[in-house]
Order: C-alpha cells, then structure tokens, then sequence
C-alpha cells in the first residue's frame, strides 16, 4: 500500500510505515502525479480534499491530523467510496491549557 502523508505531519512516517510505504509530499499543494498511484492520502488543513483533487485516482483512504473537517468535500469522498477519517478533540488539551492560562 502507497500512504502519501503531509510533510509538516510529525511522526507520521513512523506510524504509518507499519502499513505500506510512505512518501512524504507537500500539502500546498499536493503534486497531483504523486496520487496517481497512491491507496491513502493523510492531510492537514492545507489541503483541499474534493473531487478536483482526486476524480480518477485510486484514492481509498483519506485521513485529516485536524479536528475541523472545512477542507474536505465529505460527501463527495462518501459517493466516491473513500474512506474518511478526522481527529476531532485532538487538540482539547491544548485549547483547556490556553483558557487556564489566560
């Protein structure tokens, strides 16, 4: 399995590597060649994910390292039948550190 992953995502070379190979790419924007044969594409908030970006990739997984989901076409990676996948909540403890400091 090909996982492209966002340059600017710590760790995810390590995490992922247990499932396939990983490629490093830019997330602004994501080299369009690189999808082409690609199984799952793991993004940060600067890359928009819809149809523009994938239609006629084998696209099947899409995972975002953020907790908001604006830049991401859901429905469209639903009819498409890509999986999706968001981490929301993952920065709760950072948000209650900031009010308690404030």
């Amino acid at each position: 399995m090909k996982i492209l992953v966002d340059e600017n995502m710590p760790y995810a070379r390590d995490l992922f590597s247990r499932l396939g190979e990983v490629t490093a790419v830019p997330g602004r924007p994501i080299p369009v060649a690189q999808l082409a044969d690609a199984d799952a594409l793991m993004v940060r908030s600067v890359t928009k994910v819809n149809e523009s970006l994938l239609a006629g990739k084998p696209i099947k997984f899409v995972g975002t390292a953020t907790a908001g989901t604006d830049h991401v076409d859901e429905a469209w990676l639903k009819q498409a039948g890509i999986g999706f996948s968001a981490a929301p909540g993952c920065n709760a403890i950072a948000v209650v550190e900031y009010v308690f400091s404030s």
